[in-house]
């Protein structure tokens, strides 16, 4: 049997779905399609047909007609078949986490484009078009994008957001000389120094409470390879976590849709596991949400200080049970009624709680101890006090 080649993986996820053709129009085309739609399949060039063809002997009298249905045959549904499911086997070992996608297909990850109201999006437009330096991809996340239990109606939250960049340092060499005042005394070290502290843990580089077109905003800083490297492998599982809760997508890009659609999966996987180990055996749709929001705060060190409100992660589910619905529909469906899983290589559905709880108390207390510095004394002192505020009062 022939295998596939690596580098044929992008090209067979991108497009294999859209290109297997269910019609024939002749004895000879529908061989030669089928030949087209094996060589799909097994990862053949589209130049070898002739070579298959000559192969295995096919000519017009040694082909049957197809049997005609509804406009298919059984044998393209079994090709079909076959080629969605060795599509799926493939994705669970692409590991190519910096591959740049030309093409997706169709409405692939349209789920994590989520809708705000009309206000909020002109918010948050406005915000995003103060920045000059380049942003690749963004999102809008927490209480100030997606309302949670427990805030009363004349609270304004901060806005939490993450932009995901190319080139740290040239962001902030741009972004200091537009906002220094974004910045604690660090910048006085310069845009390369700034890059390089940014790669201690997970590799964010926070600016909390600044004021932006007159609202009060933290924006962290990733590069796009910390990104998508811990969205493919959850390494620290800093961003995977927080893009696994519903997120307001602001900047898209090709590769981040593509990866965050499998720790989507990944998370929906473990999530069904400890349902149901936890209900004996019995699933609840709320439970499965819950199980979602509250990976992200396994052994969070935030949470083991107290600065974190206990009654956080069902207040996330209570507020958007509708937009975890909208978030991880197709991916559900998947997972949940055609007992789909998918898990980052060297994960088990057994032990993957206990490697995440390590992975991100590792990452969690180096991005709190790395805020004195990026954010200063002061609004480090202020970011814990509202933090301790807000737990006091729920």
């Amino acid at each position: 049997m022939l295998m596939l080649r690596r580098s044929e993986l992008p090209r067979m996820v991108a497009g294999l779905r859209p290109r297997i053709r269910f019609q024939s129009t002749s004895v000879k085309g529908d061989s030669e399609e089928r030949l087209r739609r094996e060589s799909l399949i097994h990862g053949k060039k589209v130049k070898d047909l002739e070579t298959d063809r000559q192969r295995h002997h096919v000519t017009q009298t040694q082909v049957k007609p197809p049997i005609k249905t509804t406009g298919t045959t059984e044998d393209d549904l079994v090709f079909l078949e076959r080629g969605i499911r060795k599509t799926d086997e493939l994705a669970s070992s692409f590991t190519d986490y910096t591959y740049k996608f030309e093409r997706l297909p169709p409405n692939y990850g349209s789920n994590q484009l989520l809708t705000v109201g009309n206000e909020l999006q002109a918010e948050l437009d406005s915000i995003m078009t103060h920045f000059r330096a380049p942003i690749r991809y963004a999102f809008g996340y927490g209480s100030g994008v997606f309302e949670q239990n427990g805030y009363s109606g004349g609270e304004k939250p901060q806005m939490d957001l993450i932009f995901g960049v190319s080139h740290p340092a040239h962001f902030h060499s741009l972004n200091m000389r537009q906002n220094p005042q974004h910045y604690s005394t660090m910048r006085y070290f310069g845009s390369d120094f700034a890059a390089k502290f940014q790669e201690i843990g997970a590799g964010v580089f926070f600016n909390p409470f600044v004021d932006i077109q007159g609202h009060q905003v933290k924006y962290g800083v990733v590069s796009m390879d910390n990104l998508l490297k811990d969205l493919a492998t959850w390494n620290t599982f800093y961003l995977a976590g927080r893009l696994q809760k519903p997120v307001k997508v602001l900047k898209n890009d090709l590769r981040v849709l593509y990866w965050n659609q499998l720790n989507l999966k990944a998370a929906a996987s473990l999530a069904k596991y400890l349902t149901l180990q936890k209900n004996n055996g019995k699933f609840d749709e709320f439970q499965f949400y819950t199980e979602i929001a509250g990976l992200s705060y396994l052994g969070d060190i935030r949470y083991q200080l107290g600065g974190e409100n206990p009654n956080k992660v069902s207040n996330i589910v209570t507020k958007n049970f509708e937009n975890f619905r909208r978030y991880y529909q197709p991916v559900y469906k998947d997972v949940v009624h055609s007992n789909s899983l998918y898990l980052p290589r060297d994960f088990q559905l057994e032990t993957a709680s206990s490697q995440l709880q390590g992975r991100i108390c590792k990452g969690s207390t180096s991005q709190m101890i790395k805020g004195i510095f990026t954010a200063g004394v002061l609004k480090s002192i202020k970011y814990a006090w509202a933090k301790k505020l807000k737990t006091w009062s729920k």
